[in-house]
């Protein structure tokens, strides 16, 4: 590392400590304006906390001279975001929640540290980063769910199996069965599958089992 470096490595740390905090609660709060918006458990108030917590543990690090050591920095901040991102995932039957929220407290303590080291050009270019996935990339997402929808449908039939008329249909809306399973309760045949397909094309296929008189029952 040569003077120069250093000199400007002192320089981006050193002073300018309240326009850092300032910042980091001006970058988290703006981060977190879309969770918010989406009612997320950890709306702008919080992540605005932890950008300006990791700020101010990036700050307090380098004043107690840890400038020679700055990876304990990263690791002590990454340790205790994760604890936080850990309590805003939920798991409900099959499907898990809060990912997307954990990410972001992810990304909102990274953006502090860099504004605690001083590098408030890449915390900005981040920032635009971020926000770019969660407000553009959405309707990427969106559009995704739309045509590939992953469901698990479980049919009981009245009396004999009827599997393969819910094949049929199934072909001529254009789902697709990834899994199946049949079984006996009783005098019912329970139709277990795991299908993929547009969300339409699911739809009609809720309808039709409605319609349906063979149909005692099914759950999706």
């Amino acid at each position: 590392m040569t003077l120069g470096t250093i000199a400007q490595l002192n320089h981006n740390l050193y002073g300018d400590e309240i326009l850092k905090m300032f910042l980091s609660i001006l970058f988290g709060s703006i981060l977190g304006i879309e969770r918010e918006i989406r009612g997320k458990p950890a709306g702008f108030r919080t992540l605005a906390l932890i950008c300006f917590g990791a700020t101010v543990f990036t700050i307090c690090s380098y004043l107690l001279g840890v400038v020679d050591n700055r990876d304990r920095i990263a690791a002590n901040v990454i340790t205790g975001v994760g604890f936080l991102g850990a309590g805003v995932i939920f798991r409900n039957n099959g499907s898990v929640s809060g990912i997307t929220t954990a990410a972001s407290i992810w990304v909102a303590a990274a953006i502090g540290m860099l504004i605690g080291l001083g590098e408030f050009v890449l915390a900005g270019a981040a920032l635009v980063m971020a926000l770019f996935v969660l407000y553009i990339l959405d309707f990427i997402q969106i559009w995704l769910d739309d045509r590939f929808q992953h469901t698990e449908y479980r049919i009981v039939f009245k009396g004999n199996d009827k599997s393969p008329v819910l094949r049929h249909k199934m072909k001529d809306l254009k789902i697709s069965l990834d899994t199946m399973k049949v079984s006996r309760s009783n005098q019912d045949i329970v139709f277990q599958m795991s299908v993929s397909g547009k969300e339409n094309n699911l739809l009609k296929f809720n309808h039709w089992l409605l319609e349906q008189d063979f149909v005692h029952s099914f759950e999706w």
